[in-house]
């Protein structure tokens, strides 16, 4: 089932881009066909956390990466009420309500057999603790290993040598499962174009600070997590050059709509169809930012490939003291001129929920706005019109009342 949705995907998709050619419908279509490819029979197929895993290092081999959390939450983007099937299928087999509907989603997806085969599966211990959880528990369909990138709450020599360890052994494990040994110039050709695209990345971040912002903003938040796929490949360079060159020409246009508020958007952006999006055309909200957006890693030295991938790693926001995370929000709300912060919070999230109260206080002290949207990512049960709409709107009531 999960195979043919992406074939179609690919296809209509490909269809849309011969008709008017579109950097984020490219991206798009680069990620179906990395699902389609996990589904060949002669792939070696290795899951993975694009978002939160070094892609750098998977790039260097000959190997289809799969992360069944983007994968498998494409679905209610189309199918809302088929999705809701699917989960339900997890919670018959006692996948409490209160797990992540990304992961109840996904258990459903393997309880129904529409999963590919996994050959190794990797994560991190940052963003999502119940990631690990269900790649070990998935692991145990596949009678295969689940290798989880732990990551410290401290940079220093030590903790960087403690990395760099753990990323060897996990090259050596994949060494293993695509039978081919790790070429020490083609990671570096892989840091390298990882490096290039860094520097796209800022480029599009410089222009998201034009007024208006001349791009889809939940659009944006949700490529800051998925576009990682792309990492260590030339093709992340030259779409992300693609989506600077299409905002510059739409700014030159003067066709972009005129904005009233400007919103930093932390966390995530929920994949279901919701009404946040129409609710902020309405009112003149711009979503301009969203927390991994920026560029918060350093430049990545071909020279020094570990080290690099070590480092984008333990200077993720979501990764050491609250500190890090808040830097990054406080520079960004100056950065972009923000009218309010708005936090999309699921309850099973908890390393983005914990920290709600010190963001408040934070922010309180900067006198922004500040919002805890709360909702669900991909289940319809748990997510409110309605109330999304009054809190929303009410929001808006507050943010006009500060200009």
């Amino acid at each position: 089932m999960l195979k043919k949705f992406y074939e179609d995907m690919a296809k209509v998709l490909e269809t849309q881009y011969e008709q008017r050619p579109r950097a984020f419908t490219k991206i798009n279509i680069e990620l179906a066909k990395s699902f389609v490819d996990a589904f060949k029979e002669d792939a070696k197929v290795i899951w993975t956390s694009y978002y939160s895993f070094p892609m750098e290092l998977l790039a260097a081999f000959d190997v289809a990466p799969f992360d069944f959390e983007v994968a498998t939450n494409l679905l209610p983007m189309l199918d809302a009420d088929g999705s809701v099937q699917i989960m339900s299928r997890a919670e018959e087999e006692g996948y409490s309500t209160d797990l992540c509907s990304f992961h109840r989603l996904a258990m459903g997806c393997q309880l129904l057999g529409y999963m590919p085969r996994a050959d190794l599966l990797l994560s991190s211990s940052y963003f999502c603790d119940g990631k690990a959880r269900i790649n070990q528990i998935l692991a145990g369909y596949y009678g295969k290993e689940a290798l989880t990138l732990d990551i410290p709450n401290r940079i220093d020599k030590e903790s960087m040598a403690y990395v760099i360890e753990q990323l060897k052994y996990i090259a050596h494990r994949i060494e293993e499962v695509a039978g081919q040994k790790l070429d020490p110039e083609r990671l570096r050709e892989s840091v390298s174009a990882s490096g290039l695209a860094r520097k796209a990345y800022i480029r599009l971040a410089e222009i998201q600070k034009e007024k208006p912002f001349p791009w889809n903003g939940s659009t944006a938040v949700n490529m800051s997590i998925f576009g990682n796929l792309m990492a260590g490949r030339p093709v992340q360079e030259r779409l992300y050059q693609e989506l600077v060159d299409e905002c510059r020409g739409k700014l030159d246009s003067g066709k972009v709509p005129p904005e009233q508020y400007r919103v930093l958007w932390l966390a995530w952006f929920p994949p279901q169809p919701t009404n946040i999006t129409e609710i902020f055309r309405k009112n003149g909200v711009n979503i301009v930012m969203g927390e991994l957006e920026r560029a918060f890693w350093d430049e990545m030295d071909d020279r020094h490939p570990w080290e690099s991938m070590a480092l984008w790693s333990l200077k993720n926001p979501y990764v050491g003291p609250i500190e890090q995370r808040l830097n990054g929000i406080m520079q960004s709300i100056e950065e972009y001129d923000i009218d309010g912060v708005i936090h999309f919070s699921s309850d099973a999230c908890r390393h983005s929920c914990a920290a709600h109260r010190l963001i408040a206080d934070a922010l309180q002290k900067m006198n922004v706005p500040f919002m805890v949207l709360e909702g669900d990512m991909s289940d319809k049960r748990k997510y409110s019109e309605d109330r999304t709409r009054f809190l929303l709107e009410s929001f808006i009531d507050v943010m006009a009342g500060r200009k």
